[in-house]
């Protein structure tokens, strides 16, 4: 009897640490995995292309185009930018800041800004030398207001 008082007494803290670990412990659901995270917007409207067509001298830099942005009293709204997004075969173009006249069409409101010289800039194109015929390269232009054309230039040079 006193082996199985002694065998009891010996299996009830067994059985109350089971208890106790059976108490205490916490199940815990495995996190969720972080949502993720959308790839970059690739879906960009389209930027209008325009053909702007030129006439150079061989063996001249020519200014062949003005950008600029203007508010109704002749002020410049900001920066314009431009990228060169292919290069001409046969010259070079050059892009820099500078002021000229601008030439609005005479319908437009902001036709009284063409007697006035004004910030903007600049695209010169200068042919290899002795180089005659025709070349062509493209251009983006940024206006401060946000909105961008890509310019298909094509230059013909005589």
């Amino acid at each position: 009897m006193r082996y199985l008082a002694s065998s009891a007494a010996r299996a009830a803290p067994a059985v109350v640490l089971a208890v106790v670990l059976a108490a205490s412990t916490v199940w815990a659901q495995p996190a969720a995995p972080p949502a993720p995270v959308p790839p970059p917007a690739t879906d960009f409207p389209e930027i209008a292309t325009t053909p702007f067509n030129r006439v150079v001298p061989m063996n001249e830099a020519r200014t062949i185009g003005f950008f600029t942005a203007l508010f109704p009293d002749c002020s410049v709204e900001g920066p314009v930018v431009a990228r060169l997004l292919t290069k001409p075969e046969h010259g070079t173009v050059t892009l820099s800041q500078g002021s000229s006249f601008p030439r609005y069409a005479a319908s437009s409101p902001l036709a009284p800004c063409n007697s006035r010289k004004v910030e903007g800039l600049r695209m010169v194109f200068e042919a290899a030398e002795g180089y005659e015929g025709l070349d062509r390269f493209s251009v983006l232009v940024i206006y401060p207001n946000g909105t961008a054309t890509n310019l298909d230039v094509k230059v013909s040079i005589r």
